[in-house]
């Protein structure tokens, strides 16, 4: 046995065969039991790994494995039927081992060891361990080992399982030179195996590390065959052509996004001429009807550039491009076929073509550029008679210039839209209240998909209008609706709240006051409420509050007007809903004609509206109205101190007087099993479970002073939505109290905030940027991204000074908030523009110059690394004193 135990450690697979080919059955199974007793660190290595490092660990780990898989071969040497392999498996603790199949997964010592056992025991068994690893995800059988065992005739062929296991490419195990080799030496494995790989949807979306040409990389296993496919075309391999009619029909599977792209960026490697996509084109037609933006994309590059070719099919062309004309998100597509129908339709044999019906589905688009080019058509190729009926449906969806071009423009515009000259307000879309029972249906069921703020608020605003339309078999038909929503329970509470107004709505209401009490977002419930007077009274004055543009935003003129229809019917106002409307609104918009009807209020809170619209500069607040005073000055002069306020009640609530500004603190909190350094913010504003001071809260209706409770998902969106021209302080109860080790709510509240105020390109003002600091240092790398785009969007765009951004960074990560190489990861981002690194300057000194040098946090050498760079590339002078502070550790 002691030569066998050391033909194992020598990796001598050629005399471990010997030595068990000619045992009887006896002596295999002591040999069995002796192998299994072996421990290969003490009984055949001698030794671990405990004192080595850098390559000599790695090599030690190697020989490691290719002796595990030789004394793994031992064991398979002592098998002769399949009964057999159950006896050479082994206990690991609570885990059984099958040595064949760790064999069969990574034959590290090769494939030839195997087969010359098999051609000595030839295996009539082998087609179950094939069926049997199919089953398994991250278990199958090593692509060259079923291939060998194909050619022997031991297994048959099953194309679905051999083209996974070829091109599933596990860990460590790959090398793209020798995949390429080994295929050139293989060109039935080409044929057979490879190229059929357009037939299944198979793990290449993974990541796994492998070696590529420049090294080892971690990377989707796409970019593994990709590099083989392009080593194999730079030693001279040409590939059939079956390969292009074979990838396009692929592109018509129902398989992921990202799956489909490879196979478009594939067509490109091979290179597919235009002939071939001439012969495709009736399958680029095909994929014009896909909903995957990236194939209809695709497709509209190559129509381009054949479409001038002789054997075009125009016809086909015509009858498909309308199917993407009601489809969105691809507006630079839509223009270029656009352009392409244009250039046919000059044509003789298609002047009298009548596709005026389709050329109307351009008007649902938002875009100007696509709507002023569908219009153009249209314009040519509609009867005027039939013209006006087409666009109707989509007049409201319709842009003034689109108007003009279709000759339905007012002859006297709306004042709201004379008063549009700014280009970024220029780019928000109008909403369309619904303005029809039907419209009206439907704005339900999209509310009860979206549970959007915007659309509650039109569904709400659609039926105060409509209250005199609403048809008498109503009931009836919100029955679907109601079912719905009835059905299931809702874990928002502005849900439940809406299901309670349709049962209330619709007569089951029970009489009794179901009060889901929300501190979340209480003002959907006062919305509610409010409905259900206006309803009982008929009172069809509009809400204040609801959105004139999208997202959520109000237009000066329309909240005038709506404050003046009030007061001429002598109706009070809820002030809740003027407080929301102000936050809204878009106060910078404000026109001449805006100013004057301002002058002209007369409610009490007449004086606060003429100062927020610049009809006066005068700062009075009285008792009556001031936390709408509050907010109107906070939203006006973010940064501006009020001492107006000083001799109000509301003189110590945050954001009043003073700008918010919070101060925080980051306390180490360690046990026995982990350390975490925590942040408390002042007042508990963030909730902090761990922090016995309970979190303090204002008046409910000084919306700056942020006196909702933490909401999740969707909802947050609605909840912000109520307050975004000053979001910081509602954004800092989203703070987490540590940046790493947090579960599934802590990391939604570092996503789904910071995407509202990125998508939405909202300011942040005084303490909000600590909530932006926290996401930039945050765990996940979504929210990092997020932040990091935000604050280039804040320098760039906003030419904002973040100096108190980046303090607040360098007490973060001087306290050990967050790991330094987060901050590292942002400033190795490849940034060019001057504003970004003077910024990153900064952070850099901030954070030195509030390090302890007796307590730096990890990888504190690399802050000063990249501090001694930065400045050089600012030609800035270094501080030694934040240099010697690293030094001395």
């Amino acid at each position: 046995m002691n030569n066998l135990k050391q033909y194992i450690r020598d990796k001598n697979w050629v005399e471990v065969l010997n030595h068990c080919k000619v045992l009887n059955p006896d002596e295999r199974a002591a040999t069995i039991a002796y192998l299994h007793a072996l421990d290969i660190d003490r009984d055949i290595l001698a030794k671990d790994d405990g004192s080595l490092q850098g390559p000599a660990r790695l090599d030690f780990y190697e020989n490691r494995q290719q002796v595990y898989a030789t004394l793994n071969f031992a064991l398979i040497a002592c098998t002769r039927q399949f009964e057999d392999i159950a006896k050479i498996k082994r206990l690991n603790g609570t885990w059984q081992l099958c040595p064949l199949r760790s064999y069969l997964r990574n034959p590290t010592i090769g494939v030839e060891p195997l087969m010359a056992f098999y051609r000595l025991f030839v295996p009539d068994y082998l087609h179950k361990i094939v069926k049997a690893s199919q089953k398994e995800r991250f278990d199958g059988i090593d692509f060259k080992v079923l291939w060998a065992f194909y050619q022997q005739g031991w297994i048959t062929f099953d194309e679905s399982y051999f083209v996974a296991r070829l091109l599933t490419v596990d860990t460590h195990d790959r090398n793209t030179e020798a995949e390429a080799d080994f295929l050139l030496k293989n060109p039935a494995v080409i044929d057979n195996v490879f190229l059929q790989f357009h037939r299944y949807e198979i793990s290449v979306l993974d990541l796994s590390e492998w070696e590529a040409r420049t090294g080892y990389v971690c990377k989707k296993v796409t970019e593994y065959w990709t590099e083989v496919i392009q080593i194999m075309q730079e030693k001279g391999y040409v590939f059939d052509r079956a390969i292009i009619p074979d990838l396009m029909e692929s592109l018509l599977n129902n398989w992921k996004k990202p799956h489909l792209d490879w196979h478009i960026r594939l067509l490109g490697i091979f290179n597919t001429t235009q002939q071939d996509y001439l012969q495709q084109q009736q399958l680029l037609f095909s994929l014009l009807n896909t909903s995957n933006t990236s194939l209809i994309n695709f497709s509209v590059r190559q129509i381009k550039t054949i479409y001038k070719i002789e054997g075009f099919d125009e016809n086909g062309y015509i009858d498909h491009v309308s199917t993407i004309f009601p489809k969105e998100k691809i507006e630079k597509s839509l223009l270029l076929c656009l352009d392409i129908l244009e250039h046919l339709l000059k044509k003789v044999e298609y002047r009298s073509l009548d596709i005026s019906a389709d050329l109307s589905m351009l008007l649902l688009q938002t875009d100007s550029k696509v709507q002023e080019k569908g219009a153009q058509l249209l314009v040519e190729r509609a009867d005027p008679e039939v013209l006006k009926d087409l666009v109707e449906p989509h007049r409201t969806n319709l842009k003034l210039k689109t108007l003009e071009i279709l000759g339905l423009a007012q002859a006297t515009p709306l004042v709201a839209d004379t008063a549009m000259a700014d280009p970024a307000f220029e780019e928000l879309e109008q909403v369309t209240i619904p303005s029809t029972w039907d419209a009206l249906l439907f704005q339900i069921g999209h509310f009860i998909r979206t549970k959007s703020a915007l659309d509650f608020d039109l569904f709400l605003e659609g039926l105060n209008q409509l209250q005199n339309d609403i048809p008498k078999d109503y009931k009836k038909q919100l029955k679907p609706y109601c079912k719905q929503l009835f059905s299931r329970f809702w874990d928002i509470d502005y849900m439940r709240s809406f299901a309670d107004f349709m049962r209330y709505w619709i007569g089951e209401d029970s009489g009794e006051k179901k009060g889901h009490k929300s501190d979340s977002i209480p003002f959907a419930q006062h919305k509610l409420d409010w409905m259900r007077q206006k309803l009982a009274s008929n009172n069809s004055l509009p809400f204040l509050s609801t959105p004139s543009h999208l997202p959520f935003y109000l237009h000066p003129n329309v909240l005038i007007k709506r404050l003046l229809a009030y007061e001429q019917k002598k109706a009070a106002i809820e002030i809740e809903d003027l407080i929301v409307a102000c936050n809204r609104l878009l106060y910078q918009q404000t026109d001449e004609e805006t100013i004057r009807l301002v002058k002209t209020l007369k409610g009490n809170y007449a004086s606060a509206m003429q100062y927020f619209l610049g009809a006066t500069d005068q700062v009075k607040p009285t008792a009556d109205v001031l936390a709408l005073w509050a907010q109107v000055t906070r939203i006006k002069q973010p940064d501006q101190v009020f001492p107006e306020f000083e001799h109000t009640s509301a003189k110590s609530y945050p954001a009043v007087v003073n700008l918010f500004e919070i101060t925080f603190e980051i306390v180490v909190d360690k046990n026995e099993y982990a350390t975490w350094h925590r942040m408390f913010l002042e007042h508990n504003w963030n909730y902090t479970w761990c922090r016995r001071e309970e979190t303090k809260h204002y008046p409910p209706l000084f919306y700056h002073t942020a006196p909702f409770s933490r909401t999740f998902r969707e909802a947050i969106a609605f909840q912000l939505s109520l307050t975004p021209q000053y979001i910081g302080p509602l954004l800092c109860r989203y703070i987490p109290d540590t940046a790493s080790g947090n579960e599934v709510p802590d990391m939604e509240n570092c996503l789904y905030p910071m995407q509202f105020v990125m998508d939405h390109r909202l300011e942040v003002h005084g303490s909000g940027w600590l909530y932006i600091a926290v996401c930039l240092l945050f765990e996940k790398k979504i929210s990092r991204d997020l932040a990091t785009e935000y604050v280039q969007f804040a320098l760039l765009n906003k030419k904002q000074d973040l100096s108190y951004l980046a303090d607040i960074i360098g007490r973060l990560l001087a306290a050990g908030y967050a790991p330094v190489n987060r901050f590292i990861e942002y400033l190795d981002r490849p940034f060019v523009a001057q504003q970004i690194k003077k910024f990153q300057f900064v952070c850099l000194e901030k954070t030195l110059e509030h390090l302890d040098g007796e307590r730096l946090p990890v990888n504190s050498k690399k802050l000063v690394a990249h501090y001694i760079e930065v400045s050089a590339q600012l030609q800035r002078e270094v501080n030694p004193i934040f240099l010697s502070k690293v030094k001395r550790k």
